[in-house]
C-alpha cells in the first residue's frame, strides 16, 4: 500500500510541475505603434488642447518594448510620473516621483512618439 502511494505522489508531482507556465515577453509587431496598435493611437487622439506639453515615447524595459506618457512641458518639469505599457496596453509597472532615478537606469532607447502641446502661447 505505503509503495503505491509513493508511486502515485511521484505521478501527482510530475503531472504538476509540466503545467508551469513559463512567463514570456509578449512581443510587439509594428511598423507604426500610433498607427498599428489601436490601444495607443486612441490614447494619442484622446491628447487634443494641452495646456501643458505631453508627450508619448516608445523605450526599451527589462528587454521588451514599452510605451509610457509623460509631462515635458518645461514649465512643469519637476512633475514626474510614468506607467509603462506592454504592447497590448497593460501597465506593467509605475514609477513614482521618488523613483525618478530607478526609472532613468531601467528604461532605455527612448524615443518620442508624439507631444501634444499648447501652441497658443
Amino acid at each position: 500500500m505505503m509503495k503505491k502511494l509513493i508511486i502515485i505522489l511521484f505521478i501527482f508531482i510530475g503531472l504538476s510541475s509540466c503545467n508551469s507556465k513559463e512567463e514570456t515577453i509578449p512581443t510587439c509587431e509594428f511598423t507604426e505603434p500610433l498607427e498599428d496598435l489601436a490601444w495607443l493611437k486612441e490614447y494619442k487622439e484622446s491628447l487634443k488642447d494641452c495646456s501643458i506639453q505631453i508627450s508619448i515615447f516608445q523605450a526599451s524595459y527589462k528587454k521588451q518594448t514599452v510605451f509610457y506618457s509623460a509631462v515635458t512641458d518645461p514649465l512643469a518639469n519637476s512633475i514626474f510620473s510614468a506607467s509603462l505599457w506592454n504592447c497590448e496596453g497593460e501597465i506593467i509597472i509605475t514609477f513614482d516621483y521618488n523613483e525618478r532615478e530607478k526609472f532613468n537606469e531601467l528604461v532605455t532607447n527612448t524615443i518620442v512618439l508624439h507631444r501634444c502641446k499648447d501652441d497658443g502661447l
